[in-house]
């Protein structure tokens, strides 16, 4: 049978409860070999039909109350725990996003929430609040490590928290504690001959590790690969630099694998020394070598 109204009733039978549809399309009915019925084109047999029975494309009821959700949200520290007291599929995609949905609607707040974290947004809220640094809200949060800490300021900027009063203040240095300058020229030494070479208006390109050289310089038309060597080693009234590297024995460059050597002693002097120049030796003594030195 097939109707156009809106409005179907069916009666119980069997002691089972009837229901009645209120649609807005027309009903088809089929009693012919087992009932049947759908909505337009959806149609889904019946011969058990039952109080929770439902039209095949329409949204499956929810089999909990407002009250329910209220609960098992105010006992539970995740949406998964939720679900799980609701007796519903932690796993599922969907039925998360629906028991989501109805809290938004409800205005249900789940800001004690944690995941997988030891602490929640409220309480990290209030650590902020009260904190007056970051490791101080680390503290109170019962946290140690630095992992920890980017954690908590990852989460403080997603809930758009106020922290400048947990930033550091900012003090000049002191540059009488400041080191030496060549308590740092072994580490300074690659970036002041990049420096110079790019003063000059060389291009310098930095090679991929391991290689033997450090820098390799566009000049003109051809590009060299530069060795950079820094000293700290006075002898006498010059400067002594190793042109070969440190182990169990010394290593010589081969001059296949390098152009040339860029030196800076412990007076700040550059030195720019081909390779040919002092193949096969170990050390030299830069005083010897005066005539490569360049002008800064």
């Amino acid at each position: 049978m097939t109707s156009g109204g809106s409005f179907l009733q069916v009666p119980g039978t069997n002691g089972r409860l009837g229901f009645s549809i209120d649609i807005g399309m027309p009903l088809i009915l089929d009693v012919r070999n087992g009932a049947s019925f759908g909505i337009g084109n959806h149609v889904a047999p019946t011969s058990d039909v039952s109080a929770n029975a439902y039209l095949a494309g329409m949204p499956t009821p929810r089999t909990y109350s407002s009250e329910d959700l209220k609960t098992a949200i105010a006992d539970s520290a995740s949406w998964r725990g939720v679900l799980r007291t609701l007796g519903l599929l932690s796993t599922s995609s969907g039925a998360m996003l629906s028991v989501r949905q109805r809290a938004d609607t409800l205005g249900i707040s789940c800001a004690h929430f944690r995941g997988q974290r030891r602490w929640s947004d409220a309480q990290l809220r209030e650590a902020v609040a009260k904190g007056n640094t970051w490791p101080d809200v680390r503290n109170r949060l019962g946290l140690a490590g630095t992992r920890d800490l980017a954690a908590i300021k990852g989460h403080a900027l997603r809930l758009g928290l106020e922290t400048r009063h947990l930033e550091p203040i900012l003090r000049t240095p002191n540059v009488r504690t400041m080191n030496s300058p060549l308590d740092n020229l072994d580490r300074a030494g690659s970036l002041l001959a990049a420096s110079w070479f790019t003063l000059c208006g060389f291009d310098v390109a930095w090679p991929l590790e391991p290689c033997r050289y450090d820098l390799i310089v566009s000049m003109e038309s051809e590009a060299r690969r530069v060795q950079v060597k820094t000293t700290t080693t006075r002898v006498g009234n010059t400067w002594k630099a190793y042109l070969s590297t440190s182990g169990e024995t010394r290593r010589l460059y081969d001059p296949d694998e390098i152009d040339d050597f860029f030196v800076v002693d412990g007076d700040m002097n550059f030195y720019f020394i081909p390779v040919a120049a002092v193949g096969g030796l170990y050390a030299i003594h830069l005083r010897a070598y005066d005539e490569y030195r360049v002008e800064k």
